[in-house]
């Protein structure tokens, strides 16, 4: 494994350990009011979950932009799924926090990819970078699709090459 997909693991896993933590209604007197009534934290999943990160290769980011941009799809999707599905956030959190970092061709091929998983009902954050560095602003840069068992997001990313 080279050093900088190393890197770019541990950051990655730190910013969501640093999300997940902040996000916790536990810490902050209980009962979040947005958390669903039909979801428990203590949620069995039978299946390895995990989280794929889709990078728009079409833009050429450097190592450092296509960490960062990590990183953002990530955070961006724990903090919508920490209020919609704490359990499953919950249960990856428990299965050690699965992320897969995959090649995309462009932005079309992003937007139908997050079309079709969420046609699948999994939970998507796509990044549109503000351009102050290497794309221009709006660009449409990782794609974050769960956390969810492997079989579901396979069905939507299991043609990708890994990064």
């Amino acid at each position: 494994m080279e050093p900088q997909w190393l890197a770019l693991g541990v950051l990655v896993g730190w910013a969501l350990h640093i999300a997940y933590e902040l996000l916790d209604p536990q810490k902050f007197g209980g009962n979040d009011p947005r958390k669903s009534k039909k979801s428990s934290s203590r949620v069995r999943y039978t299946e390895e979950l995990k989280m794929v990160l889709v990078v728009n290769e079409s833009l050429k980011m450097g190592k450092g932009k296509i960490g960062a941009q990590c990183a953002h799809a990530a955070v961006g999707l724990v903090e919508e799924v920490a209020f919609s599905e704490p359990g499953l956030l919950n249960a990856w959190a428990r299965g050690g926090q699965a992320k897969i970092c995959l090649r995309g061709l462009d932005t079309p091929q992003l937007k139908a990819l997050r079309a079709e998983a969420r046609r699948q009902g999994l939970a998507t954050y796509l990044v549109q970078d503000a351009g102050r560095t290497q794309v221009e602003p709006g660009s449409r840069t990782v794609l974050a699709i769960g956390p969810a068992p492997k079989s579901q997001i396979d069905l939507v990313t299991g043609d990708l090459k890994l990064l």
